[in-house]
């Protein structure tokens, strides 16, 4: 076992260990759609900022590209999001005739060729973990209507569109573990009630993720839950059979404290609120680092942005907060 992976064990034991463990990430536009460009430009970013573990980053409309969508990522060096221009999904009906992709194909065949490589560059030294998405997640990028409309035009063709979705994302990820990933950064957009209601979510978000998140292999054993935005469905999450929880923290609730008391066999991964790294207000990111370890004893804690750095941002500030994590 590698210096690195024993911390990350480490941190999910709740073991409090020399050297607190961390994380950092960002998109590489321009440089994402090439496989191994995206490998050797993660395998550098890792080693500049001496990161405990690596969450690659892909573009992010990569699980809707093979469903039939075009995107546009013109936007994102800018600090902007990437955008569809082209939806798989233009009508409820439509759910009843998405055909379905190969994950070893197309834009899921390009990442898993990169997390290949990427494997290979670390030779095992660093645990990595694949970013997927959540079904529905995936499908609210593929559809141009409303998920709402979908639930209540046509539940039934809604429902089999996200098993195919779920599959086709199981089918992903167990690849990238073979590729030789720890386990996935499974991201949900949609469990939040900014984004969607409790039982839209409790019917149309829950038993997918469920479906993905049980057919991981057992090899995968670091595997991280990260529910986006505001005022997120951490009731509804927070007994997902995964090791760590990923949320923006101290911009939402829970608080530190209730997520300890409400899972306390869950890791956190997070403490650092991104827009202070764009922002490179390092008092204020000292503070996060400090009020974060004092909350949680250094134990079941990774620290993490709460979300994936935006462009621009200065290099400085990512060292800067390396050497304030490692002091």
């Amino acid at each position: 076992m590698t210096l690195k992976e024993a911390r990350i064990r480490s941190a999910l034991a709740g073991e409090k260990t020399e050297v607190q463990p961390f994380s950092l990430w960002t998109h590489f536009p321009e440089i994402d759609m090439d496989p191994q460009a995206l490998a050797e430009h993660t395998y550098r970013f890792y080693k500049d900022f001496d990161l405990d573990f690596i969450k690659n980053m892909p573009n992010g409309m990569f699980s809707v590209e093979d469903w039939g969508c075009a995107c546009d990522y013109s936007a994102i060096p800018k600090g902007g999001v990437a955008e569809v221009t082209r939806f798989a999904v233009e009508s409820s009906k439509d759910w009843n005739f998405l055909s379905r992709p190969k994950p070893g194909v197309g834009a899921m065949g390009r990442e898993l060729k990169s997390l290949r490589m990427l494997a290979e560059m670390t030779k095992g030294e660093v645990p990595i973990v694949a970013t997927i998405f959540s079904p529905v997640t995936t499908a609210e990028k593929l559809s141009g209507i409303p998920l709402a409309d979908s639930a209540l035009e046509n539940p039934e063709g809604f429902k089999d569109a996200l098993g195919a979705i779920a599959d086709v994302t199981a089918e992903f990820a167990l690849q990238a573990v073979e590729a030789g990933c720890a386990g996935v950064y499974f991201a949900s957009q949609v469990s939040s009630y900014q984004a969607s209601t409790r039982d839209f979510y409790r019917e149309f978000g829950v038993p997918f993720d469920r479906d993905v998140l049980t057919a991981l292999p057992g090899e995968s054993w670091f595997n991280v839950m990260h529910l986006h935005g505001d005022d997120i469905m951490f009731d509804l999450t927070k007994d997902y059979p995964v090791q760590a929880i990923s949320w923006h923290v101290w911009e939402t609730a829970p608080s530190l404290d209730e997520f300890l008391r409400q899972a306390p066999n869950r890791c956190i991964v997070g403490g650092l609120r991104r827009f202070r790294i764009t922002a490179g207000d390092r008092e204020a990111l000292d503070q996060d680092i400090r009020l974060t370890l004092e909350a949680t004893g250094s134990r079941k804690v990774i620290l993490a942005p709460g979300c994936v750095i935006r462009y621009p941002f200065d290099t400085a500030t990512l060292r800067y907060v390396r050497d304030s994590i490692r002091r």
